[in-house]
């Protein structure tokens, strides 16, 4: 048994709707079972790449966004005590 065969792929229509021709190659993927297999492994690894990427600008725009809110929380807090002076 295969490490490949935990993975749970595309189905094979998603596969050649959305992948590449580069990648999908169906000219050689649709008669050779291997081929498609190595094929839908290269498109699931591009994938990944891809979300792990978006993944990781996700998390910088979330830290960006934690500072913000930070500094934006530490101002209003100081305005209360100079409110109260104002209002002395």
């Amino acid at each position: 048994r295969s490490k490949h065969e935990e993975i749970e792929l595309v189905s094979l229509e998603e596969f050649y709707k959305e992948a590449p021709p580069e990648i999908s190659r169906p000219s050689i993927t649709l008669t050779e079972p291997h081929q498609q297999t190595l094929a839908r492994l290269d498109w699931e690894l591009e994938q990944r790449k891809r979300l792990a990427e978006k993944y990781k600008e996700c998390l910088t725009s979330k830290e960006k966004i934690l500072k913000e809110i930070e500094v934006k929380k530490e101002y209003l807090s100081s305005l209360q005590p100079r409110l109260n002076s104002i209002m002395q």
